[in-house]
């Protein structure tokens, strides 16, 4: 068993930053669960929207829409506090406003288009639905996967500037290829960028990491470049689609839903909010694994110090929760608790490499290519809830 060195054992603050994010982000979920449920139980879709796939597609999808746009203006309390109030750098309500106008708006017009799609492909399916429409949701995916740099870029209103000299250098001592870096300038000090596309084509590097240390910002960069060469970033975007996909077969055999009705696209988006509910629960658990054998194989390369620098500064960045109860990291958390990531390292005896069976950010990409299932529940989780920057590329390590 791991053991904690002495110094690196606190006890959680119980109203610490993090808590109270965990908490609004505990409430937003539970809150859209509560109405998926009541929406399937008590067949809301049907009463208040056509059933008939005889109903023009344009007035199928415009009804649809503009439900979704209703609920996303519904929500905007929870999305209020955790990115006007509940943040460290408070910015001003109007500011705060066209940035997350921003981010819903694109959120709104990804639903959109996939609601285009399921239904249209739906409609000329006929009998062969499910499959024409299963098909139809893996390629939604695909897209959103591919374009998640440009994406995040969009939602979170970030701009592409000159990567630094010293991220450059560092890169060069990290055998990182500095042509697949895209370094962005983001105000959320919680963005930490991410590969972009299905396999690992471009990087996206937040500007702000040129303040972290020589030997941690290094650190960083031989860990994303080991995420990329391993699989494991490609194994937990694929792994996220699987798991969806499974998910949105599942809703539509279970519900007996349509994707050729307006009534039945938001049927199965309830269901398929309930469905990532449970990745939230149970993908975290996968992911965390897969983190600390990234944390071992980097720290084989640059060593324990500058790999321990990298974990504790990107998590004052964000969390800032060194010690966590064990239930909640097991349910809330798919990166491990700083302290327990830091006495892995401390006691590790031999480098550590990344298997093949482990997926980089199973849960929090599978959340992010949610969007293609009209599910809210991407962006009201504690870590990312009010913070568009954020809505794309979650929270990491």
């Amino acid at each position: 068993m791991t053991s904690i060195p002495a110094n690196l054992r606190a006890e959680p603050t119980r109203f610490s930053y993090a808590r109270k994010r965990l908490l609004l982000g505990i409430t937003g979920v539970g809150t859209v669960v509560l109405l998926a449920l009541a929406t399937l139980t008590f067949r809301l879709p049907a009463r208040v929207l056509s059933t008939s796939a005889a109903q023009p597609a344009w007035a199928a999808i415009a009804s649809v829409t503009l439900t979704f746009a209703a609920m996303i203006v519904a929500l905007m309390q929870f999305d209020l506090i955790g990115g006007a109030w509940l943040v460290r750098r408070r910015v001003m309500p109007p500011a705060w406003l066209a940035r997350w106008a921003r981010g819903a708006g694109v959120q709104l017009l990804v639903f959109a288009v996939s609601v285009t799609l399921l239904l249209s492909v739906a409609r000329r399916a006929g009998a062969q639905s499910l499959m024409a429409c299963t098909v139809a949701f893996v390629l939604l995916q695909l897209a959103l996967a591919t374009l998640r740099g440009r994406m995040a870029r969009l939602v979170g209103a970030m701009r592409v500037v000159p990567a630094p000299p010293n991220l450059i250098a560092a890169a060069t001592r990290a055998r990182l290829d500095a042509s697949r870096i895209t370094c962005v300038d983001v105000d959320d000090e919680g963005y930490v960028g991410g590969w972009s596309g299905i396999g690992a084509r471009k990087l996206i590097v937040p500007l702000h990491w040129a303040s972290l240390s020589e030997s941690a910002l290094m650190a960083t960069l031989v860990r994303r470049r080991i995420i990329g060469e391993s699989g494991a970033h490609t194994r937990g975007v694929i792994g996220a689609m699987v798991w969806n996909s499974i998910g949105f077969v599942a809703v539509l055999a279970l519900t007996g839903a349509t994707m050729a009705t307006a009534a039945g696209v938001v049927t199965a988006a309830a269901g398929m909010t309930l469905w990532a509910f449970l990745g939230v629960l149970v993908l975290p658990t996968p992911s965390r694994a897969a983190v600390v054998a990234v944390d071992l194989a980097a720290a084989a390369e640059v060593g324990e110090l500058p790999m321990r620098m990298a974990i504790e500064q990107l998590d004052r960045w964000q969390d800032d929760e060194p010690v966590r109860p064990r239930a909640i990291e097991t349910i809330f958390h798919p990166v491990p608790e700083r302290s327990a990531r830091i006495a892995r390292l401390v006691n590790a005896r031999v480098g550590g490499r990344v298997r093949v069976t482990q997926a980089h950010h199973l849960a929090r990409h599978a959340l992010w290519l949610s969007w293609a299932s009209l599910s809210p529940i991407a962006r009201l989780v504690h870590c990312n809830v009010g913070r568009p920057a954020l809505w794309v590329m979650l929270p990491g390590d």
